[in-house]
């Protein structure tokens, strides 16, 4: 039987999961602007992209991801509290880290 303990717990993670998600966002925004403001200040024509400015555009769109999973977890495990059933979600954790990994890669290689 779910207790109020376990919706609780279950919105707790979905909030750390948002926190993340939104901490990577707003990174990613700082890495992209500060790369224009430098841009500015170097009279450089803003159209010029930089890895900076892509590194700072994939940190954003991890954090997306990281709030949609975020949610995803959420809702899942919402259901399985109110049918008394757990379900191991490897599948769906492995395709996360590995789309978590791969962007790392990529901002590793736009670093480099």
């Amino acid at each position: 039987m779910s207790s109020d303990t376990d919706h609780f717990a279950n919105k707790r993670t979905f909030l750390a999961w948002m926190r993340t998600g939104i901490s990577l966002m707003g990174f990613g925004f700082v890495i992209a602007k500060f790369v224009i403001f430098l841009h500015a200040l170097e009279n450089k024509p803003t159209s010029s992209f930089s890895t900076s400015l892509i590194a700072g555009e994939v940190m954003i769109i991890v954090g997306i991801i990281t709030i949609g999973y975020g949610f995803y977890e959420y809702y899942s495990n919402e259901k399985d509290i109110d049918n008394n059933k757990y379900y191991s979600r490897t599948t769906e954790l492995f395709v996360f880290t590995a789309i978590i990994i791969g962007m790392a890669i990529l901002l590793l290689l736009f670093i480099i």
